[in-house]
């Protein structure tokens, strides 16, 4: 199926870019209703249910082997249930279009663990690469950044280990055994779902009421979390894994334009500096996230 990219594959790379980017703003809105775990749980369980129905309707299925099980259980932990609550409770203090930027950085620590876990050979352009990237988180986690947007370090370092989770999923994903995507994915959102979800049920089912916050949960489960894995996956399928990963680079872009026209936040000269230095190190460097087995959400927000 794999084609050349055309109108259509940037097409859906664009998507791919502004539906990831809207999540930032989303959670923020779903966070006015809903507590950090309500929004974690709802947004793993409706994606998982999304998910879980598209892999039977496709005829994948869900895996029938204990080791496949394990892997995937694994994978959702580190790639999905751990990151989403890192995530999620970062942006309670944090800016959404902070968060975003900050998150961008995934490919850089996936440089980073592909060296120490894979012996990948790291050259001296990936590691200016690298050095550059992280100079920008350096410029984020700076003194004016407290002043400008009020976030405190926390925050801030659970942002980082959201970027964090995102990279290792990447490395561990060349360790995993050969399953259909779309069956691997949907039984790594099921193992997140069934981690996140005692956890925050009981709350969730306590504050349903209808609402602009209960609309953006909804739509941040089932579009950002369910549907766009699945979009991803075809984009990956029809023009490769390394144009599909170009969407990284649009994600906080648009979501900093969502954040500063529609929630108001502020645009500050750290922000512009950072995701410069950010994007600048990633085009060096020149690496990518491996997608090529489980399009889990690695991007993401």
């Amino acid at each position: 199926m794999k084609t050349r990219p055309d109108y259509i594959s940037y097409g859906a790379v664009g998507t791919l870019g502004i539906v990831w980017g809207s999540a930032f703003a989303l959670t923020d809105v779903a966070l006015r209703g809903f507590g950090a775990v309500e929004v974690v749980t709802a947004r793993a369980g409706l994606a998982a249910m999304v998910l879980v129905c598209v892999a039977y309707l496709s005829g994948q299925g869900l895996p029938r082997r204990w080791r496949h099980w394990a892997w995937c259980g694994v994978f959702g932990i580190t790639s999905l249930a751990l990151p989403f609550t890192l995530l999620t409770w970062a942006q309670l203090s944090i800016d959404s279009a902070v968060a975003a930027v900050m998150i961008s950085s995934s490919p850089l620590f996936v440089l980073m663990l592909a060296k120490v876990i894979l012996g990948t050979p790291v050259g001296p352009r990936k590691w200016l690469g690298f050095s550059v990237g992280f100079a920008g988180l350096a410029v984020l986690i700076g003194p004016g950044i407290f002043q400008a947007v009020g976030a405190p370090l926390l925050p801030q370092i659970a942002c980082l280990g959201t970027a964090f989770c995102y990279g290792l999923s990447a490395v561990l994903v060349r360790k995993m055994p050969e399953l259909p995507p779309v069956q691997a994915t949907a039984a790594s959102q099921l193992c997140a779902a069934a981690v996140l979800v005692p956890f925050g049920a009981v709350g969730l089912s306590g504050a349903l009421t209808p609402g602009v916050p209960l609309f953006a949960l909804v739509v941040l489960g089932v579009v950002q979390t369910g549907l766009a894995q699945l979009l991803r996956y075809w984009t990956v399928k029809r023009s490769g894994a390394v144009f599909a990963s170009t969407s990284s680079y649009l994600i906080p872009i648009w979501a900093g334009f969502v954040g500063i026209t529609l929630l108001g936040e502020p645009l500050t000269l750290q922000l512009v500096i950072g995701f410069v230095l950010i994007a600048g190190g990633l085009i060096v460097a020149g690496n990518r996230p491996d997608i090529h087995r489980v399009e889990a959400a690695s991007s993401a927000g």
